[in-house]
Order: C-alpha cells, then structure tokens, then sequence
C-alpha cells in the first residue's frame, strides 16, 4: 500500500471532523480498561524513566480518567502533543492550533481507521498510554507545524508513519520550506532541550507519576544497595547530554553506569569527554561534586 493512499484515509483536523464532548466521554466509556504493565520489570522500569526524562509543559497519565484535566488543559490553545505508550515506550507527535479538537478527533478514530496509532491503542489500551503537552505556541499553522518538525527530528517517533510535520493533514508545505520556518523563527520554534526543567514541569511530572504508582508499587520499593535506583546517592553528580541534546542527571557514577549497563570506568576517565553508548554519542559532565569517592 502506498503511503499516499494511507494518508487520504486518515481524517484531517478540522470542525467538519470533530465529535462533541457527550460522544468524546461516551467513546471513553465504551473503550475497554487494559491491563497496566508491572513497573517491577527491568524493561517498564527503563519505559519509565524514558517517559520521565521528556520535557513537557503537562503530563497526563490515564487518558480515560484524566479526560477533564486535559480538556481544562488544551482547551482554546495551540502546541505539539505526544502519545506515549506505557508498554513499549513507542510514541506519536502531532500539532494543531487547536489542541482540544484535535484530541477529539484522535479518540474518535479508536476503531475507525487503520493506522498505527489508533491499531495501538486498541491493542495495548488507551489507560496505557499518556497524554503529553510538549510545548504550547501561538495558534499559526507555520509556527505549530515548524516547532512539531522540530520534535519529530528529535524523537522519531514510531507511530508516525510520515516524518513531515503536517503532511498527514493535508498540508503541503515541503521539507525545505518547513526547513525555512524553523529558521526563520528558531528562538521562538526551538524546543527547550538541553535546558533544566521548570520547576512547574517538575511538579506536574511529579504528581503524575505518583497518580500512576498509586495503585502500582515503585519499581525500587524495598531494595537496597546497588539494587536500587538511587543506589550510589552522595557520589559524584553526573550530566550525561547527548548529541540529540537531551540531558539525564545522576547522583552518582555508579546510578549512571548501571543506567547505561556500562563499567564504572567508563563513565568515571571520560568526564569532560563523550563516549559512544549504543550507537549514541553522549558528553559527561560533573555538577556539584559532593565526594571524592563513589
């Protein structure tokens, strides 16, 4: 099948294809409750910590109960927003200048169109999956589809079958002129990557993450030593930014090494050097040594 004829069947974000807010909270409710993974396991712990380390002016874990939340969120303004999958990790970035309608639009699809996204979350459920706000912007086609380019570049996501910010929506803008837009307009386009998280941000994640382990205990409760995750706290602070411009702190060389899975000589004689980490080129860094020793 042509990417052509898969893009003519998805539906474009407009009034024509919006549904109201009584059949957006009767699809919710029809929508079956999919079991949440087990944050005990090596590999949703890792999910976890990935979904923790994406900067985002709002995080929304359990879509169907924080439908509210996310209507009082969105409601009247533009951005680039994210579906991350709490199984996988596997993601979806989209943009809109209008995000409430284009969050109705996506639910209305569940079971309707034959794409990756809503094929995923009929599989893995729509609990399973989180909402994210990766950043608001003004309500300008050029600047929402510049500025979700910008994601797209960065995260790859896998849920997304065309890599061109607005080219499922029917617009036409090619890759050099979106190429132009973020140029033009960078300090207003650019993502904050790189940059430390509000303390807004901070918050919001954080409440998140408690809702979600409300019901689920924490992937470290009850281990101690190299067992647990903050295992090595007192030791050196870490930075680890990678060439994609992402930044993770660490408490400790050791945090980091068994972050990495890597030999605590390689992150301890490469300080102020990058390594290369499975295939990505990542430069270390110390902050506010507070021990000489791990």
């Amino acid at each position: 099948m042509r990417v052509e004829d898969i893009t003519n069947r998805e539906l474009i974000d407009s009034d024509s294809n919006d549904i109201g807010n009584e059949t957006l909270d009767l699809i919710l409710k029809s929508l079956p409750t999919h079991k949440l993974p087990d944050p005990k396991k090596p590999n949703n712990k890792h999910i976890l910590e990935k979904l923790e380390n994406i900067q985002a002016e709002a995080k929304f874990i359990g879509i169907k109960e924080s439908k509210t939340e996310i209507h009082l969120n969105i409601k009247n303004k533009a951005g680039v927003y994210m579906f991350f999958n709490l199984v996988n990790g596997n993601t979806y970035i989209g943009s809109s200048v209008k995000l409430d309608r284009r969050f109705r639009v996506h639910i209305s699809c569940i079971g309707s169109v034959n794409l990756h996204l809503y094929n995923a979350f009929s599989k893995y459920g729509l609990n399973n999956f989180v909402f994210l706000i990766l950043q608001y912007c003004d309500p300008v086609e050029e600047i929402c589809l510049g500025l979700e380019q910008s994601f797209l570049d960065l995260y790859k996501p896998k849920y997304n079958i065309l890599k061109i910010a607005g080219s499922s929506q029917g617009f036409k803008h090619s890759p050099d002129t979106i190429a132009k837009l973020k140029k033009s307009a960078a300090g207003k386009l650019h993502p904050r990557f790189g940059s430390k998280a509000s303390e807004e941000q901070k918050l919001l994640t954080s409440l998140a993450l408690k809702k979600y382990y409300k019901d689920h205990d924490h992937h470290s409760k009850g281990k101690k030593g190299k067992l647990s995750s903050q295992y090595g706290i007192g030791g050196t602070n870490i930075i680890m930014t990678n060439e994609f411009s992402e930044t993770i702190s660490f408490p400790s060389i050791n945090s980091a090494r068994f972050h990495f899975r890597v030999r605590f000589t390689t992150i301890s004689k490469n300080i102020n050097n990058s390594i290369l980490i499975k295939g990505v080129k990542w430069f270390i860094t110390t902050k506010n040594s507070t021990s000489d020793k791990e």
